[in-house]
């Protein structure tokens, strides 16, 4: 064997052998952290904007991180250590479900309102005054409130012909976008510059997730294609919000760092689709509101698990030039924030109402 052979050999016996130079501690992160990046690299749907413009950074992360888990680090701070690099800059839709994540890493970019107030938003629907209507709808979800609820609530609100309109979905986390049917003919009053285009990305762990939810046809036109990304919606993008008389003069949607993802969905329409809303806060939203359909995943041996996004808008490729997560309220409110925030009406809602007079 010459030198050169001898060379070989002895790269490729410490390639086979390079995660056995460890303890197995060391050795079954090293392979979780593998596992995580590799995955996230290969199915999470903004992950090739965000590679495609902080790519180099993106490196220079994955390879301080595996330099700790080395050191000895354990394999949850790595997790969410490079969970939180995407989480904080770029979509909160990527998370780590576990409690220390929330604790510790989501407060470094949202605020803990249940530590300065009473913070348990309800259900309320109610006339502020003759000319102001009040909904608060905390969830997205289905259940509290319930979609007949909402409905309803919409309804009512027609029937009163108050001018003035106040949605206030201070920690509304999400859940489902089509919660907000009954409201969107009231607050729609002109068609966007360019229509809501949200992409699948195309991959076969990606499509084993839209057809657990059912999504058969569009897994189908996936498994045709060989885009990376094929549009969610089989329906004409092009096609026009319809317009419904209305005798609404102004809307406020009230909002705050826990509106997230379908949440956030109205807040969004809001600014694309009524000249005559505005959104009203301190903070910005979440951050979630252009990525959608989360699922999960484990990491093979400490079990930690992760959700991450199989869908993104395509605007998000502008969002992220900026790093800068979530809606920026159009008018912040001076005030400091209310005592508590349950069913009732606070000092909030109270000068939201005066400003919109």
């Amino acid at each position: 064997m010459n030198l050169r052979q001898l060379c070989i050999s002895v790269a490729l016996c410490w390639t086979s052998t390079s995660f056995a130079i460890h303890p197995d501690s060391i050795n079954h992160h090293l392979k979780d952290y593998q596992y995580l990046t590799r995955f996230t690299e290969a199915n999470l749907a903004t992950y090739p904007y965000i590679h495609k413009m902080y790519g180099k950074e993106y490196a220079k992360l994955k390879k301080s991180i595996k330099r700790h888990l080395l050191k000895g680090q354990d394999i949850e701070t790595a997790t969410c250590d490079y969970v939180f690099w995407f989480f904080s800059q770029f979509d909160t839709h990527f998370i780590v479900d576990r409690h220390r994540f929330w604790q510790e890493y989501d407060r470094r970019v949202h605020p803990k309102y249940n530590e300065k107030m009473e913070y348990d938003p309800q259900p309320l629907a109610c006339m502020l005054d003759t000319d102001t209507y009040l909904v608060r709808i905390p969830s997205c979800s289905g259940q509290n409130p319930t979609y007949a609820w909402v409905d309803s609530v919409a309804q009512a609100y027609k029937r009163t012909n108050c001018p003035y309109l106040i949605l206030d979905i201070r920690g509304n986390s999400g859940g489902n976008d089509a919660i907000w049917e009954p409201f969107l003919e009231i607050l729609a009053d002109h068609q966007p510059k360019k229509p809501w285009r949200v992409l699948f990305r195309n991959t076969p762990m990606n499509r084993e997730v839209l057809m657990k939810q059912g999504d058969t046809n569009i897994v189908e036109k996936a498994r045709q294609s060989k885009a990376q990304f094929v549009p969610l919606s089989e329906e004409n993008n092009n096609e026009e919000m319809p317009f419904i008389a209305s005798h609404l003069k102004k809307a406020a949607i009230l909002v705050d760092s826990r509106t997230a993802s379908s949440g956030e969905t109205l807040a969004r329409f809001v600014k694309d689709y009524c000249h005559r809303g505005k959104i009203y806060g301190q903070d910005p939203t979440s951050g979630a509101n252009l990525s959608g359909n989360i699922a999960p995943f484990q990491l093979p041996h400490s079990g930690i698990t992760c959700y991450y996004p199989v869908c993104v808008d395509e605007d998000f490729a502008l969002q992220i030039k900026t790093k800068e997560i979530g809606i920026k309220p159009d008018i912040k409110i001076p005030l400091p924030l209310p005592a508590s925030l349950k069913d009732h009406i606070d000092t909030w809602v109270v000068w939201v109402a005066k400003k919109l007079k």
